[in-house]
């Protein structure tokens, strides 16, 4: 009975755990590893994959990326790689991580601090794909940020993926401060030209690293997240991400109080308190406080014979931990003068490696006041600010991860020598190809003839110059469609209503409206019920006919344009097709397409979201943000929303959504099956 008790124990613990993306999230925040299994799965399916992680890299659910995925069957991990401090978290600093062959998993474990920092091309022979899913806290010196770049640089050199999951930065994303890595003064604490606190999240951190390394990188990004997010905000809990940062505290006092390597001035109480032999503490405290430094205050307190300050910071969205840091080293030189560490040709100071450069030093040698020292690399931090623009994924609003943040860099192969093809114009955005469908295979019925709109509009092809948006609203009529068409009659704006056949009895009156007024009618399935509509090809033709006729009834008007609930990429029907007639290669969906080409069918997708299809709980605001987050210069978007009942923060922002698209310089239409690159789009 002992040798069976192991497999006991480890069965009840996996009965314990729930399945893969099937937690309730109460965050305020999903993490790049939730999205990436609730959203982009795919990415992953079938590979060999390698992961660099640690403690900290759990979901939003507290459960391990590398327990999520060893339960996975669809991917194979075969290596684990852990920055400095361990897997664990529990190594000190400066001691060398180990490798081992893990005695649960029984993969190996690869230590990347001490001699080998960069992983070897024999760490990476058995993988095809690195993820990397750790926890920074927005600290240049901080070395997993490093481990990322060093990782980034040795997959571009073996011809490896890599995939970061993205996380918070602790401290927010606004606050930009301090002199920024100098070329001759890189190092492992400084591997870029980022100034100390660089304000990004490590997903925007590979994205800006990747400027220079070129590796084939996707980012996948966190759901809910915005710029100004402090790690307070976000609902997660925090784990101690290292033995010396155990708690949200210790990551705000960072480099408040540590940027003294190699002078006498030191950090204490992981992070809290700064100080010296024999400063004078409640000297130290007037002139800090007396700066007026923003969101901290100083209490004075001495630790044996030193002398310092605890810091209490009252206000976390004010506080500047890096300008704090400056401020206090330099009133501790002033009070109690000591010799700044030297850089040479042979070797460079820790003091500078912090820096960055080694004008601090010798500001601080001169006895410049903070104020000064502060102002003499203020004209490279707004350079560096100007250039990380262009890498940082989130705003304002919180984001919706619509796709994954892909940098692909191109194959370079050999083209036969043969006449040039045409080439379109402009090429499209690259996105996911949808597969060629294969012919009906199911032994349907006859196919029915293509749907025919009551008056047949001459379709418009628009000047190269043009941009057209076609606004959809999905899953109506309801009590909230007639605001939106009041909105639309005042704008002078057509619109696309695809309707869910159920909702038509009562309603016709609105659908009547529609029609009168210029806009067009599709359909959108007759239940809107995935379990019924996505269990067979036949299930789901039969339901979309059945809508169809409702609304042919009402307005005499038969769809010529239709939608798929959940759309023509879904994954949500695999849950529900007829596993004896359907599996992963051969999907309900494939049968579907297939026989709507058979048909001459017109189906739409969409390539520009308001989000509103997420949850009911939405404000006007985020609608909007979530559209000025996608548009671009698309020539033409497709935007989806919705009109349902439960869709009125939709109606109360479609007027500045409207004037926000006339801004972009966009004009709208309502779709046509005549028009078929509208149907491409998503």
């Amino acid at each position: 009975m002992n040798k069976f008790l192991p497999f006991l124990i480890l069965a009840l613990i996996l009965t314990l755990i729930p399945p893969v993306g099937s937690s309730a999230n109460t965050t305020a925040i999903q993490l790049g590893s939730d999205v990436l299994f609730n959203q982009f799965h795919h990415l992953i399916e079938g590979k060999k994959v390698g992961l660099i992680t640690n403690q900290t890299g759990l979901n939003s659910q507290m459960v391990s990326t590398i327990d999520m995925l060893r339960r996975d069957r669809s991917v194979h991990l075969t290596t684990l790689y852990a920055p400095e401090h361990g897997l664990d978290g529990k190594t000190v600093a400066g001691k060398q991580v180990t490798s081992f062959v893990h005695p649960v998993y029984a993969i190996p474990v690869y230590g990347l601090s001490g001699s080998t920092r960069k992983p070897t091309p024999e760490m990476l022979k058995d993988i095809d794909i690195l993820l990397i899913d750790l926890q920074d806290i927005g600290s240049r010196t901080y070395t997993y940020i490093s481990t990322l770049q060093y990782a980034m640089t040795a997959a571009k050199e073996q011809g490896k993926e890599v995939m970061i999951l993205d996380r918070p930065n602790p401290l927010g994303g606004t606050i930009v401060e301090g002199p920024v890595v100098e070329l001759p003064y890189r190092s492992f604490i400084g591997v870029d030209t980022l100034p100390l606190a660089h304000g990004m999240t490590i997903g925007e951190l590979a994205l800006f690293f990747n400027r220079t390394i070129g590796v084939d990188l996707t980012v996948i990004p966190m759901q809910g997240y915005a710029r100004s997010m402090i790690y307070q905000q976000t609902g997660l809990a925090w784990i101690p991400s290292s033995p010396h940062i155990p708690n949200l505290t210790s990551v705000f006092g960072y480099m408040a109080t540590g940027l003294g390597e190699g002078t006498p001035i030191r950090q204490g109480d992981h992070f809290t308190w700064i100080g010296a032999e024999g400063l004078d503490s409640h000297k130290y405290a007037d002139l800090l406080n007396g700066s007026l430094l923003p969101g901290v205050i100083f209490i004075p307190e001495n630790k044996g014979t030193a002398g310092g300050v605890r810091l209490q910071i009252n206000d976390l969205h004010q506080f500047n931990p890096v300008k704090t840091g400056i401020y206090a080293l330099t009133y501790a030189k002033q009070l109690q003068p000591f010799p700044m560490p030297k850089s040479t040709s042979m070797q460079i100071s820790m003091f500078d490696k912090v820096m960055g450069t080694n004008k601090i030093g010798l500001l601080l040698e001169q006895g410049k006041s903070p104020q000064e020292i502060v102002s003499s690399y203020e004209a490279d931090l707004k350079k560096f600010v100007e250039l990380r623009q262009k890498y940082l994924i989130y705003g304002d609003e919180p984001f919706i991860p619509m796709q994954p943040i892909q940098q692909k860099q191109p194959k370079q192969s050999k083209q036969p020598e043969q006449p040039e093809q045409p080439k379109p114009s402009k090429p499209e955005k690259p996105k996911t190809p949808t597969p060629q469908q294969p012919g009906n295979n199911n032994g349907t019925t006859n196919p029915a003839k293509k749907p025919e709109p009551a008056t047949k509009p001459i379709p418009q092809t628009p000047k190269s110059s043009e941009k057209i948006a076609y606004l959809t609203f999905d899953d109506g009529p309801s009590s909230v469609t007639p605001r939106v068409l009041d909105t639309l009659k005042t704008h002078q704006v057509k619109a696309t209503f695809f309707i869910v056949g159920r909702e038509v009895a009562g309603h016709e009156a609105i659908l009547k409206r529609i029609v009168a007024e210029g806009h067009a009618l599709g359909g959108h399935s007759y239940s809107h019920n995935y379990q019924l509509v996505y269990k067979n090809m036949e299930s789901f033709f039969a339901d979309l006919e059945k809508g169809s006729q409702m609304i042919e009834k009402a307005t005499g008007v038969k769809p010529a344009v239709f939608r798929y609930p959940g759309g023509s990429t879904n994954t949500v029907s695999l849950k529900y097709q007829d596993p004896k007639r359907y599996n992963k290669q051969h999907t309900v969906m494939h049968a579907i397409k297939a026989e709507a080409q058979q048909r001459g069918y017109s189906f739409i997708d969409w390539n520009v979201t308001n989000g509103d299809a997420r949850s009911n709980k939405y404000t006007a605001a985020q609608t909007l943000a979530n559209i000025k987050q996608q548009v671009k210069s698309q020539k033409e978007i497709v935007v989806l929303m919705h009109d349902s009942s439960t869709k009125s923060p939709t109606a109360e922002a479609l007027p500045e959504i409207i004037s926000y698209l006339k801004e972009k310089g966009y004009r709208f239409e309502v779709i046509q099956a005549d028009r078929p690159t509208v149907s491409n789009v998503k």
